[in-house]
């Protein structure tokens, strides 16, 4: 995962439920650091990690082909 990246936001407090937005940083006081357009305007909001779901809208890449084990 890469910092800064587009993530989709889902926080039950602030009734925030797929709100897109620029995921800028994890600080070590337990917060996601999220920049949100609010009124047509870029705010940075702090999301508590333990209320907050984070998902990158950038799909992971699927290995190619087969992988072979060998015995």
């Amino acid at each position: 995962m890469e910092i800064p990246s587009k993530v989709s936001i889902f926080n039950r407090t602030l009734e925030v439920k797929g709100k897109v937005g620029t995921l800028i940083a994890i600080n070590n006081a337990g917060f996601f650091e999220v920049v949100l357009e609010v009124q047509q305007r870029n705010h940075t909001v702090l999301f508590p990690i333990a209320e907050t779901v984070i998902i990158f809208n950038e799909a992971l890449v699927s290995p190619s082909g087969e992988i072979e084990v060998e015995r």
